[in-house]
């Protein structure tokens, strides 16, 4: 299902011209670990919380071995989303890191700071706090995403992968296309101040319930276990608001975007797209901001790729990042 009607179809056909053979994929990469490995993975898996730039950082971390992954969650998640891929990489041997956003789930929720620059910076001090860097992977999804590609444009030199999952980039090309589009209609009613913290006091538990459903293509990835642990999340004192400053951000993120985009990132890129969701376009998206474009599309998915099909996305990123330990 494409849900950006408005974008030609010249642009599916370049994507789908783009779907190279990841690099590095064998047959052991796709073997994985076993399921005991994957449960030593998930119980060596802790929770922590840091002071960065006046953020109270809560994060998750896997200690394995050599560059870290950091993963970065989005809007309507929180660090909870990886709770599928996290140990899938843990169990891999790499170090994993996985930060609540700046004022998501058990994150502080500072007034200001929410342009994507900014947090990119967030989490550059946080992996360095933690004793690593500077050379990471960064994946992230949703506004995840966003901070990503900012972390990878400002610090280049830092960043050896970069993947982004199922979102555009403010200020690239076609996002003045995909907002005019009924698919992301929550884009303006967010950036509206007040207004949805307003209507929506009392109800986030329902209205999560719906944005889940309603963005997704396997909505059984969203049972009532896991309704709940994103309804206690974004029901705590300020959290919604913070969560609509991402949007409220975005003409910042224009600005900085378009002034990133004059030096194309050169480091291998991976695009991850639903199929029901950014999929098909994802790839001609990222080429306009990097060089070594590779994209993997998600079969039965919506936006919330990690949630709704966590093996393929495992899978995909085993397959683009080098072995742990490099």
């Amino acid at each position: 299902m494409n849900r950006y009607p408005l974008l030609s179809r010249s642009v599916a056909t370049v994507v789908t011209a783009l779907m190279l053979a990841l690099p590095g994929m064998s047959t052991a990469a796709t073997v994985g670990p076993t399921p005991a490995a994957v449960a030593a993975a998930t119980a060596r898996t802790t929770d922590g919380k840091i002071d960065v730039n006046g953020v109270r950082y809560h994060y998750l971390i896997a200690q394995g071995h050599g560059t870290p992954v950091v993963l970065l969650h989005g809007w309507g998640s929180t660090s909870y989303m990886w709770r599928f891929v996290m140990p899938q990489l843990a169990a891999r041997g790499y170090t994993v890191i996985a930060p609540d956003l700046r004022g998501l789930g058990d994150t502080s929720k500072p007034a200001t700071g929410y342009d994507k620059a900014n947090i990119a910076e967030d989490i550059r001090d946080l992996v360095a706090k933690l004793g690593y860097g500077p050379k990471i992977h960064i994946a992230g999804h949703d506004m995840g995403g966003m901070v990503a590609y900012a972390y990878a444009a400002q610090h280049p030199t830092e960043v050896k992968t970069l993947t982004i999952l199922d979102v555009p980039l403010p200020g690239i090309a076609p996002w003045n296309d995909i907002v005019q589009t009924p698919r992301v209609w929550h884009f303006a009613f967010f950036g509206q101040r007040d207004v949805g913290e307003m209507l929506m006091a009392g109800h986030e538990k329902e209205f999560m319930a719906w944005f889940h459903n309603n963005e997704a293509v396997n909505s059984r990835a969203f049972t009532n276990e896991v309704e709940a642990v994103y309804a206690r999340q974004y029901s705590m004192p300020g959290a919604m608001r913070a969560g609509f400053e991402y949007y409220r951000a975005f003409p910042q993120d224009v600005i900085a975007n378009q002034k990133f985009a004059e030096h194309k990132l050169t480091m291998p890129v991976l695009g991850i797209g639903g199929d029901g969701s950014f999929g098909p376009i994802i790839g001609a998206h990222l080429q306009n901001v990097a060089t070594d474009v590779h994209v993997a599309q998600i079969k039965g998915s919506g936006h919330w790729v990690a949630e709704e099909q966590p093996e393929q996305v495992t899978a995909a990123l085993v397959g683009f990042l080098p072995p742990a330990g490099n």
